[in-house]
């Protein structure tokens, strides 16, 4: 699929313009394990996942997706792929990171909600759209 740059900048400020106001959350539920593993194994907490996701650019983002939750399969889902130095706990060293985040944006009339479905280091090499 071929994505419009600014297309995706619009996405992206959408996206910013929630986390800067504290209209988002991540996932963090049974079926989420691995965005909690990722978050203790590197001791970050919720204001430095908001600092992260505040750092989103055009350039990390990745490609889309359909929600296949069912009933909620008329979704997009936004994969970006953004890199941070992290320590992981216990260890003086940082390292390079790429973060799996993919992101479902609930409109609503007045303002729009960020659900941060994926929020976990990269298991595989991404492929980015705009790199």
């Amino acid at each position: 699929m071929e994505y419009s740059k600014d297309g995706i900048e619009r996405i992206v400020r959408r996206i910013v313009d929630a986390v800067n106001h504290d209209r988002f959350t991540i996932e963090e539920n049974e079926n989420r394990q691995k965005n909690i593993g990722f978050r203790e194994r590197y001791g970050i907490k919720s204001e430095q996942s908001k600092q992260m996701l505040q750092e989103l650019i055009v350039e990390d983002f990745c490609s889309t997706t359909r929600n296949f939750k069912p009933g909620f399969e008329e979704e997009t889902l936004y994969i970006f792929g953004p890199q941070f130095q992290l320590y992981p706990a216990g260890e003086k060293d940082a390292r390079d990171v790429v973060v799996y985040v993919k992101i479902n944006i609930i409109e609503r009339s007045i303002d729009d909600i960020v659900i941060v479905v994926s929020f976990h280091e990269a298991e595989r090499a991404m492929t980015y759209a705009f790199k």
